[in-house]
């Protein structure tokens, strides 16, 4: 049998078991609780400072990632807290609760800026990365396993911290932005289409468009029901921005062929020195490619933006997306603002 259709549970060989970090005697160590959610806002905004400076953490972002279902505190976390009762250092191994071409376990972490460099960072990693083996070789299924994090382009610390500890560069991310101005550009519907606002009739609808749309990206796997609705749940989505192109079938029925999802937080207003509509997500249906929708949702959304009285669009995107989305968006006038990476082990 080849190597790779060995299910996960054969292939991973544990070599170690999370170990809460020693030698660290002015810190307490222990698993995440949902009283530390406040504690855990303040390092992690002090940490995007420095790290992610454009990004701002919002309490209710980590109150729903804390509800995840897939998520266990008891196994998932780990938190420090030194004399004071400040938190300077944190972890999470999240298993997305999807696995269609592979299970993916994304690692989250940062210390405390002030702390850096006396070897919490490699100790959380250990940790973090033995967790994420553990719940790679839980599973039954033969697809490929990863254990994934995220970081700036210009993130020098936790870059080499990865980097040294063997992951790899994967894949490259581009933040890019559009000013709202007078210039916007103006497209008409496709024949069939129309364009309503997001709504709770259109919210599992939308969720499938979305999951067919980017089930040949890369590392994407389908946002299950509880996901979906967590991010529904936030107090950034902005349905009244957001909306889905609907089609009408041959046999009468309809579907949702493409959904535009508009986040605005003020709170990142500052930090990035403009207000701004952040477009979450952009996905249209294979079926519907071709045919104006994404652009049309596009342009409907900068006015929108615009009309709110917002400076600027912002959205992410893949430097190698499999759709030429960087060249609609570049055509529409969006220009990058900034990179990340994507950083794996890969089994």
């Amino acid at each position: 049998m080849n190597h790779t259709q060995l299910p996960l549970s054969e292939r991973i060989q544990l070599t170690a078991q999370p170990v809460i970090p020693t030698g660290f005697d002015d810190l307490t160590w222990r698993s995440l609780e949902h009283a530390d959610l406040p504690a855990l806002l303040v390092l992690q905004n002090l940490c995007n400072a420095v790290d992610s400076p454009e990004s701002v953490t919002t309490l209710d972002e980590l109150e729903e990632s804390f509800a995840t279902p897939s998520f266990d505190a008891k196994l998932d976390s780990l938190i420090a807290f030194d004399t004071e009762g400040r938190a300077v250092a944190h972890a999470e191994s999240f298993m997305d609760d999807e696995a269609e071409t592979l299970v993916n376990v994304y690692l989250n972490g940062c210390v405390h800026p002030e702390r850096r460099r006396e070897g919490i960072g490699r100790a959380l990693l250990a940790w973090q990365e033995a967790r994420g083996l553990q719940q790679l070789a839980a599973s039954p299924l033969t697809l490929p396993g990863w254990l994934n994090t995220h970081a700036e382009a210009d993130a020098s610390a936790p870059l080499a911290l990865l980097k040294g500890a063997g992951y790899l560069p994967t894949r490259w991310w581009l933040s890019m932005q559009r000013v709202l101005g007078d210039d916007l550009p103006v497209r008409s519907l496709a024949e069939g289409v129309r364009f309503e606002p997001y709504s709770a009739e259109w919210s599992e609808p939308a969720r499938i468009a979305m999951n067919d749309a980017f089930r040949d990206h890369w590392g994407s796997q389908p946002a299950s029901k509880d996901e979906w609705e967590s991010g529904e749940r936030l107090e950034s989505f902005k349905p009244e921005l957001s909306t889905v192109a609907v089609v009408t079938l041959d046999d009468g029925s309809e579907q949702v062929a493409g959904v535009l999802t508009v986040e605005i937080s003020e709170e990142e207003w500052q930090a990035n020195g403009f207000s701004f509509g952040y477009i979450s997500g952009l996905g249209v249906l294979r079926d519907w490619r071709g045919k104006g929708i994404a652009q049309g949702l596009l342009t409907r959304a900068l006015a929108q933006l615009k009309a709110a009285g917002l400076e600027r669009a912002v959205l992410d995107v893949d430097s190698d997306s499999p759709t030429g989305a960087n060249g609609l968006y570049e055509h529409l006038g969006f220009r990058e603002k900034s990179r990340s990476l994507s950083l794996t082990k890969q089994f």
